[in-house]
């Protein structure tokens, strides 16, 4: 975990986003493909070769007999063994503990929450949906704003409540255009010119997003990220009106291949090359 110390020791305070990358280190999830196929009702008539994610899913959807169940069925596939092994997980969240690091995250599942034996928490049930759960968090306190300290948030939804997952497409086009309508829409919207503390997704992970310095890491942010890609755009954009530095760092074994490596350098995204996983996993 050296290059991730390395970077927390630059800054007061960052936040994390990760992805996948732990799960498969501990072996204790497939890859999403895999997963998705493996969530059909019947043996696939399709190749995925060339698919992102998020057409595997639909896919998998069409070709089910019944595709209300499919993201039942990945419910289910994420459910962790008593066997499993989340030293791994464990140590990334005391480590983002000990920095007082919001934690953001991709993954549906809970191993993050359970390897440290953190609780469900809202920075206001006002208004909550199944949908989009962006107001809650795991940890260990009740936080006012979710940049005050560490907490765990599920960005592309969370097994406890199944109509959160984004897995197909239209899944991630909703949660855009949720994320646009706080960011642009109405007086009290993020881009307004002005810093505001208290704007209309101050409550919501998305604060977190556009307020604090963030490393990527576990995550390959190739364009099956729709959702992510657009809002690093964004996070640009805003950080533009006040001349601020991107402050945004992905961690990548080995050069990452161009359809990730232009996007982070147009955006001035400072890529840290790692030679192996158990530099940070280890």
């Amino acid at each position: 975990m050296i290059e991730l110390q390395n970077i927390i020791e630059q800054h007061p305070r960052v936040a994390f986003l990760i992805g996948n990358g732990p799960n498969l280190a501990a072996n204790i999830m497939p890859s999403w493909k895999d997963l998705l196929t493996s969530a059909a009702d019947r043996p696939i008539a399709f190749q995925v070769d060339g698919l992102t994610n998020t057409e595997v899913y639909d896919l998998v959807e069409l070709h089910s007999e019944n595709g209300h169940d499919v993201k039942e069925r990945v419910k289910i596939k994420l459910e962790l063994l008593p066997t499993f092994n989340l030293d791994i997980h464990r140590r990334l969240m005391e480590l983002a503990r000990m920095h007082n690091s919001p934690v953001l995250t991709t993954n549906f599942d809970e191993s993050f929450e359970k390897s440290i034996n953190a609780q469900l928490f809202h920075i206001d049930s006002k208004g909550f949906t199944r949908f989009y759960p962006w107001k809650t968090y795991y940890g260990h306190q009740q936080l006012t704003l979710p940049t005050d300290g560490f907490g765990i948030w599920k960005i592309h939804g969370d097994v406890r409540y199944k109509d959160s997952i984004r897995l197909g497409l239209t899944d991630y086009m909703g949660s855009a255009e949720r994320a646009r309508k706080l960011i642009h829409n109405g007086d009290d919207r993020l881009f307004n010119g002005k810093r505001q503390e208290y704007w209309q997704g101050h409550q919501t992970w998305l604060h977190v997003w556009f307020n604090l310095p963030i490393v990527i890491f576990g995550l390959g942010y190739g364009i099956d990220e729709v959702f992510l890609r657009w809002l690093l755009i964004e996070r640009r954009k805003y950080l533009n009106i006040y001349n601020g530095p991107m402050e945004v760092y992905y961690i990548s074994k080995g050069t990452p291949a161009p359809a990730i490596n232009n996007l982070m350098k147009n955006l001035g995204v400072e890529t840290r090359l790692i030679n192996d996983y158990s530099e940070l996993y280890g």
